[in-house]
């Protein structure tokens, strides 16, 4: 009886782990392709099935996975918020003194509280490297629930 409990349970134990996989350990620095170059909108589907989407991405890192994690997701959620509510302030100097150019930019924004809903999916990819989680996500929401924010938006700064 013990015998067929203890087989029970290594069984068990070996059928919850065939359901994960291993996060991949590197050597060097990468990114994902859709994150290096993540497009803010774009179109899915084929043919008269087709949708259009807006898209965020962030990036994480930390010697946490759940931090690096949560830092992929901030981020990503804050461009999204930036592109739907924000407001920019840029300045840039150019100054010659005794024929030398100086150079000063500034550039600040800052991001009321934004409404942020149905993002629907997510692409995500992550590596570990010298004890260290990178995790990368690209967010997904409906290009009509995005411009509809983008409206609420303005019509709660009018007020």
């Amino acid at each position: 009886m013990k015998k067929a409990i203890a087989i029970a349970l290594v069984a068990a134990t070996m059928a919850g782990c065939s359901s994960m996989s291993a996060v991949e350990e590197r050597k060097t620095y990468a990114q994902p392709d859709w994150y290096k170059n993540c497009a803010q909108a774009g179109v899915e589907g084929f043919f008269w099935w087709t949708k259009e989407y807006a898209y965020a991405c962030g990036a994480g890192e930390s010697t946490y996975q759940q931090a690096a994690e949560e830092q992929m997701y901030a981020i990503a959620m804050n461009n999204f918020a930036k592109r739907i509510n924000s407001e920019v302030n840029s300045e840039t100097k150019i100054e010659f003194n005794n024929d030398k150019k100086t150079t000063r930019t500034v550039i600040s924004y800052a991001v009321k509280n934004t409404t942020i809903r149905e993002h629907l999916n997510r692409d995500m990819g992550q590596f570990t490297m010298a004890g260290r989680h990178y995790t990368f996500v690209r967010l997904k929401m409906p290009k009509a629930v995005f411009d509809q924010l983008i409206a609420e938006a303005k019509t709660q700064k009018a007020q």
